[in-house]
């Protein structure tokens, strides 16, 4: 344990004021979480300004954003700012979040979802369920249904799940999201998604209006200059890289085990029944009059009717039942409701589709070689349509352990797929933010439209945590109007995708006709986990020595990304998180048995046992567990009871016992630990006489608090030591020591009497780093303030222009007048108006412009 109670006091301090370039490391040293330099550079990039308003982590899925948010999350807890709301798309993701702060964090939370979450988590003392002593985490849908209790809450910190949701947030008709920006308020936003730009450049716009709309020019101006025109990114490059963050598959893979991908893209030929289907299908489509689709053009029309029949027999059965049914309630249908029967007789003679059976060739082939390469034998196949997936389950679940997932709160089948099951058919709502690394083989039974749909698809596997490589099968029918189709915008929405923002990995290739013959090629591509591992160890040892990697940065790309240059500032690597995260363990560890040693010593209510080897301390001996502190809470203070038992193991359970630098007991032991103002410590082996002075120093820059503990010292000959020279007398073996006062905790202590040491504490220097550090940021903010003023100016310009053609078409109007006296004089009355309105806003636009100036000019001097 600590010498004296100065040196227990002292160490409490520096656990508290971890200097910036660790500010990370509690969470590294409370866990078992992996660490990689890239989600230091992101959670470090958006946390780098105490003036920005917000951020966006797009990294490419499966990268660990939720890692990158929870260290965003955890330090502004540790900093005090305990308002933190996360919000999710939908309560699927729910146990995914949960699941993962269970396993690695020890920050409270609490879920707020439905009606009985929420009179669970009120009381008559507090009947609004957002404001908590936690991190809350509800959905969309739930947040925005109860804007207003969510808006009584002034939050620290926003974070949205899935944030591309939120894209157009800027249009009038989008009133969830603007109610979620509502909700937001002034705190700082963390948008968190791996497509920031999924139709085109305004989605992007969409999230950096999210977090401030004053950020970029107007929506039309915006478009106008950027939508489609390439020529133009270098511009708004410069811009949005201050928001926003990416990391690329191909940039982590020096630091984290990243695994390959294999495609391959099966062309079927169906059956002669089924082309026979798609001809009728087709010559429907193609006659001048439909009664059933009066409205639909033919190309919607083929791309509907031909993309269901290339899902399958069973998708297409389904809405040809519906147009039966339909065109019998019209009159005048008889022809073409004999005709669609036809088409439904045809349907329903197809046994199984041809795709079906190149499906079953493709499941034990490819099972075949997960076993080969060490991998489990399980798959995950997408399909857009319900009743493919119903028609698949039929077909699988005799050969394989087969599970259906379309959309529930029910995580129950993807955590049983995860557990034990072997073929998981799941609809594109799958394909939305679940973690399924177990698997390494992703079959796309159905081509969605969407690009980055199949992207997302195949990122459910392809992610980091995955151990093997990824094999991807897709099925194609060449001579399907809807599949050629969906070919061809999956590479002409490639081609975008990557010069827009980067992307890794192909989603498609290996096309073939011949599934057996394809497959031994594959099993040459896909290397067996022994292999994958080695390479990843070598990897690490040629890159570890500097933790860097040199990566070229695109100068297309819109975002801040994982550069050489960023790499080169992230000095904290596995082997350092290991070693600092064990000193900061025991040092806490020698503080916690510290505390309750003393609690032992002045109370008789509860007797804290302290198992040295386990490194447990356990309640024992009382009535009532009791108090130990108060806590605030960001509204008031908090009576703290002791848990019954408390450990310092990762693996700690419940994790409210878990005593870490975030938990409410780590931070409450360090906030109350007490020691007198003064004393005397016997040193026998200090070389001179001399007084040493702890100080607390502040430095507030915007809404930047920071506090930083710093030894000064006078020996009694006059010679001045530093903090370096201070600690290492503190580091000296102490014979005896008085207190010279009555202890009392850091947040008592206030301002002392003014002290000889005072003028000793590196003040200035300390400022002076401070300014070096913060002023990239200051520079940033105010570059940002002139461009809105230099905005609102142009805004004034344009309503004068617009008065100024308006005066301009009246004198025309008068000019067009022959004859008609009246109409000539209401025509000068007009202009005479006009011109009145011009002049006033011409004077107002010119005291306007002044104020903006003035205004500005004492922002930047605050």
């Amino acid at each position: 344990m600590p010498q004296t109670p100065f040196h227990a006091y002292y160490k409490a301090r520096l656990l508290e004021q971890l200097p910036e370039a660790e500010q990370f490391l509690p969470v590294f040293a409370s866990s078992d979480i992996e660490i990689y330099p890239f989600q230091i550079a992101a959670a470090s990039f958006a946390l780098r300004s105490p003036y920005q308003k917000g951020a966006v982590l797009c990294d490419e899925a499966g990268m660990g954003k939720s890692h990158e948010a929870m260290l965003v999350i955890n330090q502004k807890w540790l900093e005090g700012y305990s308002r933190i709301l996360l919000v999710i798309p939908n309560a699927d993701l729910l146990h995914q979040w949960t699941e993962m702060l269970e396993r690695f964090y020890t920050v409270p939370y609490v879920v707020l979802t439905n009606r009985d979450q929420w009179r669970q988590n009120t009381s008559e003392d507090n009947s609004n369920a957002f404001i908590q002593d936690a991190i809350v985490i509800t959905t969309y849908d739930f947040a925005a249904d109860n804007e207003e209790a969510a808006k009584v809450v002034n939050w620290d910190l926003t974070v949205f799940e899935e944030a591309n949701a939120l894209s157009p947030v800027y249009r009038e008709d989008n009133k969830q999201a603007k109610a979620l920006k509502r909700i937001a308020g002034d705190s700082f936003k963390l948008l968190l998604t791996g497509t920031p730009i999924e139709k085109n450049i305004m989605d992007l716009y969409g999230l950096i209006w999210f977090i401030d709309e004053t950020l970029l020019p107007g929506e039309k101006e915006f478009l106008a200059r950027y939508l489609r025109r390439p020529e133009n990114y270098p511009e708004l490059s410069e811009q949005v890289s201050r928001y926003c963050f990416r990391t690329l598959r191909s940039q982590a893979k020096h630091y984290a085990k990243v695994t390959e991908r294999v495609l391959l893209t099966v062309e079927y030929t169906p059956g002669k029944a089924e082309r026979q289907l798609y001809e009728l299908l087709y010559a429907y489509i193609n006659q001048p009059e439909k009664r059933a689709f009066p409205e639909m053009n033919q190309y919607d029309l083929a791309l509907r009717l031909l993309g269901l029949l290339g899902s399958s027999t069973a998708a297409i059965l389904q809405t040809i039942k519906g147009i039966v049914k339909r065109l019998q309630g019209l009159e005048n249908a008889a022809d073409e409701l004999s005709q669609w029967q036809e088409i439904q007789t045809a349907a329903e003679s197809i046994p199984q589709d041809a795709k079906a059976g190149e499906l079953l060739t493709v499941l034990k082939q490819g099972f075949s070689l997960m076993k080969k390469t060490g991998a489990k034998q399980k798959a995950v196949i997408f399909t857009e349509s319900v009743e493919t997936q119903k028609m698949l389950q039929n077909l699988l679940s005799d050969r394989y352990r087969t599970l259906a997932y379309n959309g529930s709160a029910d995580y129950s089948v993807i955590r049983q797929f995860k557990e034990d099951g072997e073929v998981l058919i799941s609809t594109d709502n799958g394909a939305k933010g679940f973690n399924l690394e177990e698997a390494a083989f992703i079959i796309h039974y159905d081509l969605p439209y969407n690009t980055l749909k199949l992207e997302q698809r195949i990122d459910r596997c392809h992610r980091l945590g995955q151990e093997n490589d990824v094999l991807s099968v897709a099925f194609i029918d060449k001579n399907n109007f809807a599949d050629v189709r969906k070919l061809e915008l999956v590479n002409k929405r490639m081609l975008v995708t990557d010069g827009v923002f980067g992307i890794t990995d192909d989603v498609l290739g290996g096309f073939t006709d011949d599934v057996k013959a394809a497959f031994p090629v594959i099993a040459q591509r896909l290397r067996p986990r022994a292999q994958i591992e080695q390479a990843y160890r070598q990897t690490l040892s040629t890159h570890e020595e500097d933790n860097r990697q040199t990566v070229s940065a695109a100068e297309d790309i819109l975002f801040t990304t994982f550069t050489k240059e960023l790499a080169d500032k992230v000095k904290i690597n596995p082997k350092y998180v290991n070693r600092r995260g064990q000193e900061l363990n025991n040092d806490l560890w020698e503080i916690t048995k510290w505390f309750f040693t003393r609690y032992n010593e002045k109370n008789d209510d509860c007797r804290f046992v302290i198992d040295e080897f386990n490194r447990t301390i356990t309640a024992t001996e009382y009535r009532e567990l009791p108090v130990l502190f108060y806590y605030w809470t960001g509204s008031r203070n908090r009576p703290y009871r002791s848990q019954k038992m408390y450990g310092m193991a990762k693996d700690f359970k419940p994790k409210a016992g878990q005593i870490t630098l975030s938990s409410i007991i780590g931070r409450g032991i360090l906030h109350e630990l007490e020691c007198a103002n003064e004393g005397v410590l016997t040193i026998p082996t200090v070389q001179a006489p001399c007084q040493i002075a702890l100080y607390t120093v502040t430095l507030v820059s915007g809404s930047s608090r920071t506090e930083h503990a710093v030894l000064c010292g006078l020996t009694d000959s006059g010679k001045a030591l530093d903090d370096a020279a201070c600690r290492s007398i503190f580091d000296l073996p102490v014979e005896s020591s008085t207190e010279d006062e009555r202890r009392s905790p850091h947040w008592l202590k206030g301002t002392s009497r003014p002290h000889p040491l005072d003028r000793l504490v590196p003040s200035d220097k300390m400022m002076a780093e401070q300014l070096e550090r913060l002023s990239p940021a200051q520079a940033e903010e105010m570059e940002r303030m002139k461009q809105q003023v230099s905005a609102d100016k142009a805004a004034l310009s344009r309503e004068l222009n617009t008065l100024d053609s308006q005066v301009q078409q009246a004198q025309a109007e008068l000019e067009a007048v022959t004859g008609d006296r009246l109409k000539r004089l209401a025509a000068q009355k007009k202009i005479n108006q006009l011109r009145q309105e011009y002049m006033k806003h011409q004077e107002s636009q010119f005291f306007d412009a002044m104020r903006l100036d003035m205004e500005l000019e004492e922002k930047m001097k605050r």
